[in-house]
């Protein structure tokens, strides 16, 4: 995709599929004005300028085009969303009339859009930087308030803004050590004031590192956050999974073990979208099949969001979390049966219903908590280079702590650059854009 011609005027449909009251072809590109104007016949005689309306740069033109009413909408300049000249053609949301105009358009010189195309040019052109462009696949999808409140918060420079200005500051750094190796042999010129400097990059590396921490299990590419029922055997799994879901899709039986496959459903909590997973019991293994069933249980309980610890009520013993801590909610099932004694756990009957909404509303409080830094795209590209970053720093650090030599010191800091530049996009390759702008739709 990176090896398009930019010289071309693209188009596409804007709008999502379906009828709607208003539909939207775009164009982008040096005769992207030209394409929209032709074929469309203003209501005015004088359209260009006694009939249009203009606003913030904006020329807004109503009319005709393929025989219905629509409003022509031309950004001349460059402060548009991908950088270039923009034109949007509104009408009617009905996919035959937009085909027709879209048709229209790439016969008289447009090409048809590459998925992602559009923001890509914004990339290209400055207009935005990289986690930014990933923030605006995150909006489009986002399937829980948080997910949604973490894309817009994303794509208003809730990440990029830090770094960027930690980039600005640290290539100042640089400039300043670089020159100061011509004052090599002069022990007592200290400019830039070295204890200040080795800890506010301490501070940084340490900042550094807990954003990487919390993109980290974060980074995969579907949108629904994925709860583990996880516990020993027979611990009434499959039965609170069968309620949870509606309907029976796992196998009850008194006898342990039942399970040995994962099984996964998709359940609302409280208007959130989760995947709901019953995994195997935790238990030492008897046979091949067991080990196989301990790995795929091991496996979603490291990637879960969230998982639910379960115990029957009439189960002996302590409680012993599984999944990492901050990740886990203790699930006590099977409370028909007797009188549970498990402080800060959520009780529940899967053969009453008891407890059932009072788990879906601290599943989805947990996930809602537990929400990312960043979009999931966002995390698993730039986790590590937040990391190798804060390593940079750290070893910066302990390098003007020590008292070693400005250029050793150079060394780390052209290091955390090049990684800080990964994550906005300042040092990118083409594979990296191609993973990224391949996910997006056509028309965005």
């Amino acid at each position: 995709m990176i090896l398009l011609d930019s010289a071309d005027t693209i188009a596409a449909i804007a709008s999502p599929p379906g009828p709607a009251v208003r539909g939207i072809v775009r164009l982008s590109g040096s005769r992207a004005l030209e394409i929209a104007r032709e074929g469309f016949h203003p209501s005015d005689d004088r359209p260009w300028s006694r009939g249009a309306e203009r606003r913030e740069g904006r020329l807004t033109v109503s009319g005709l085009r393929s025989r219905v009413p629509a409003a022509l909408i031309l950004w001349p300049g460059t402060k548009t969303y991908t950088g270039e000249p923009t034109a949007e053609i509104h009408t009617i949301g009905c996919a035959p009339i937009l085909e027709q105009i879209l048709a229209d358009c790439l016969a008289r010189g447009a090409r048809l859009a590459e998925p992602g195309e559009f923001t890509l040019r914004a990339f290209v052109s400055g207009r935005i930087d990289l986690t930014r462009a990933e923030a605006v696949l995150g909006v489009i999808e986002a399937s829980s308030p948080a997910q949604l409140d973490a894309a817009l918060a994303q794509l208003a420079g809730g990440i990029a803004s830090p770094i960027e200005a930690l980039r600005d500051r640290l290539l100042d750094v640089l400039a300043h050590l670089e020159a100061n190796l011509d004052f090599a042999d002069e022990p007592d010129v200290d400019p830039l004031g070295r204890a200040s400097l080795a800890q506010e990059f301490a501070t940084a590396s340490r900042e550094l590192h807990a954003l990487g921490e919390r993109l980290q299990g974060r980074d995969r590419p579907e949108t629904r956050p994925r709860v583990v029922l996880a516990g020993p055997p027979n611990a009434g799994k499959s039965r609170l999974f069968n309620a949870l879901a509606g309907e029976t899709r796992a196998l009850v039986s008194a006898i342990a073990g039942t399970t040995r496959d994962y099984l996964w459903a998709e359940i609302t909590c409280d208007g959130l979208s989760v995947s709901l997973i019953d995994t195997a019991g935790t238990e030492a293994p008897r046979d091949e099949i067991e080990v196989q069933a301990q790995g795929f249980r091991d496996e979603q309980t490291a990637t879960a969001d969230l998982v639910l610890r379960c115990i029957s009520a009439d189960a002996h013993g302590e409680y012993r979390a599984d999944g990492r801590a901050g990740r886990c909610l203790l699930v006590v099932t099977k409370a028909d049966l007797a009188i549970p004694h498990r402080p800060g756990a959520i009780i529940t009957s899967a053969a009453t219903g008891a407890g059932l909404d009072a788990l879906r509303t601290a599943i989805a409080v947990s996930l809602e908590n537990a929400a990312s830094d960043a979009v999931a795209g966002t995390s698993a590209r730039c986790k590590d280079s937040l990391i190798r970053a804060g390593d940079a720093l750290q070893s910066a650090s302990l390098t003007l702590t020590l008292g070693g030599g400005d250029e050793l010191v150079a060394i780390d800091l052209r290091q955390a650059l090049d990684d800080l530049g990964r994550v906005v996009g300042a040092v990118v390759t083409d594979d990296i854009l191609d993973r990224i702008f391949r996910r997006f739709c056509i028309g965005k």
